[in-house]
């Protein structure tokens, strides 16, 4: 993953330490203890599951109070009682007082009562209507029935407000912590493409990730893009094919500057780098995404490490400069960087570097980026942009099935050392999806190549067998687009320049990569 030589072991190894260990435990899958690289020093991700309860399940108890009383109206008291009162009338006025009295009981019955009398004193009903609740049409429990529905309504839309304003700040907290870049994604070149190609990628969404070379934790605007991985999300199947375009894969830089295609970032930025892929390759690429050593141990690290094999060819193979073995050499030099170890005097742990027997091992964050950056024992570039492919599938698969506190680990941990030109909402967007995501494909770019030497200043370079073929390809794999034809005015000018300048046709090939 570096134009930079395997870190020199001896600076620190000593006189004493010879070139392997004589006391290296081997991987021993049946022996069931994990069979990791190194001691355990260093917490892998958390075993605690934690499943926070946003439940609003907690029913509210308000009570409706029965208005069950009885109706107060006055009652007749029981008796007969004379028009004029109750005085006591004299035996010679007897008879006029009678026909008076009846005068005036006939009177009383044909007098009706008046609208507002009634209502204002509602008479006592029979015995059977005694318990009932009181007339909808009275002032009661509809009235209160209604405020206490609307106290209840704002106690719900109070608690949802709560719990959206924290869900938002957890989120703005966390994404926070991200390198957002403010660059116009539209102002990047891209080629003319034709009508058919646009409609068709639109229903893509075409990421380029970077893993960068500087040296320089946290740094993420310079440096060789030591890992350039192409992804294309089919948005309606949400289906996932990677591509890695190998970094020493000859291509134009900018107008009539032709390099290794990590110089690109390097020279101008992840602009230029996203501008190169676009130009030769005919794309249109919707964002990015930039990491550093940092990053990528730290995810492993939180994850519980992964798990890789180590193949015999990697213990035996040597660095040809150093004369050590080169996969020890990488580990060593990113735990170096990274100052892994702080209380080691390099910053680096010898049983970490070295491998007694193949198997398969736990690997740390450390250990998994040097076995990423190792191109010897493994067909140099191509075949260590297949094992980053396999590092990023295993990643994903773990980062899916963990729990929410190592989840939160690796956004406090990761997301500082994250540079990317989505938006807060594409990345949400693509959060709560993630379970939907399935990498179906994936492979290198070139597909058929050869290698050879322009200069001293290019060095060894992959060369494309031709550059034209090798996109139409690219786009039939990326985006089912067969019999797909290059830009006139682009792609197939560059591809054109790379045959003159190498003398390399689509016969010229000598290695063809496939699927993984």
């Amino acid at each position: 993953m570096s134009n930079f030589e395997d870190y020199d072991l001896r600076r620190s190894s000593g006189s004493t330490r010879s070139a392997r260990p004589t006391n290296r435990t081997s991987a021993n899958r049946a022996s069931g203890r994990p069979a990791t690289g190194r001691p355990v020093s260093r917490s892998y991700g958390r075993d605690a599951d934690i499943s926070p309860d946003l439940s609003l399940d907690d029913e509210i108890d308000l009570y409706d109070y029965d208005l069950q009383s009885e109706s107060m109206s006055a009652r007749r008291p029981s008796g007969s009682h004379s028009a004029s009162g109750s005085r006591p009338r004299s035996s010679a006025s007897s008879h006029r007082t009678s026909a008076a009295a009846a005068h005036s009981s006939s009177a009383k019955r044909k007098k009706k009562p008046s609208s507002s009398h009634s209502s204002s004193r509602p008479t006592r009903s029979s015995s059977s209507s005694r318990g009932r609740n009181v007339p909808s049409g009275r002032k009661g429990s509809g009235r209160n029935g209604k405020k206490k529905k609307t106290r209840r309504t704002i106690i719900v839309v109070e608690i949802v407000v709560l719990l959206l304003l924290l869900l938002i700040f957890f989120f703005w907290n966390k994404f926070g912590k991200v390198n957002w870049d403010n660059i116009n994604m539209d102002e990047i070149e891209v080629n003319n493409l034709d009508t058919e190609t646009e409609e068709l990628l639109s229903n893509y969404t075409t990421l380029a990730l970077f893993g960068v070379d500087n040296r320089s934790n946290g740094n993420l605007d310079s440096g060789n893009s030591d890992t350039i991985i192409l992804v294309s999300i089919n948005n309606d199947t949400k289906e996932v094919k990677m591509v890695s375009v190998q970094r020493d894969t000859y291509l134009q830089i900018t107008e009539g500057t032709y390099r290794k295609c990590n110089y690109a970032y390097n020279h101008g930025g992840v602009e230029t780098a996203i501008s190169m892929l676009n130009t030769n390759l005919d794309l249109k690429i919707s964002g990015y995404v930039s990491v550093d050593f940092y990053a990528l141990a730290t995810i492993v690290d939180d994850l519980g490490g992964l798990e890789l094999e180590i193949t015999q060819k990697m213990i035996d193979t040597d660095n040809p400069e150093t004369h050590q073995n080169a996969l020890a050499g990488y580990i060593a030099e990113v735990e170096n960087v990274l100052n892994y170890y702080p209380n080691e005097e390099d910053g680096w742990k010898y049983s970490d570097c070295y491998f007694d027997s193949p198997g398969t091992y736990t690997l740390n964050g450390a250990q998994v980026v040097g076995y990423c950056r190792n191109r010897y024992a493994v067909d140099n570039d191509y075949g260590r942009a297949e094992n980053q492919r396999a590092v990023i599938k295993q990643i994903i698969e773990k980062a899916k099935k963990a729990n929410v506190a190592t989840l939160n680990d690796i956004a406090n941990d990761v997301f500082p050392s994250i540079s990317t030109s989505l938006s807060l909402s594409q990345v949400l967007s693509m959060a709560a999806s993630v379970g939907d995501y399935e990498i179906s494909d994936s492979t290198g770019f070139p597909f058929a190549l050869n290698s050879t030497t322009i200069s001293k200043t290019t060095g060894s370079v992959l060369v494309p067998c031709t550059l034209s073929s090798n996109v139409s390809q690219l786009h039939e794999f990326l985006y089912d687009q067969t019999d797909y034809d290059p830009t006139d005015d682009m792609v197939d000018v560059i591809s054109d320049h790379i045959v003159n300048e190498t003398g390399f046709t689509e016969d010229s090939a000598t290695i063809t990569q496939t699927t993984d």
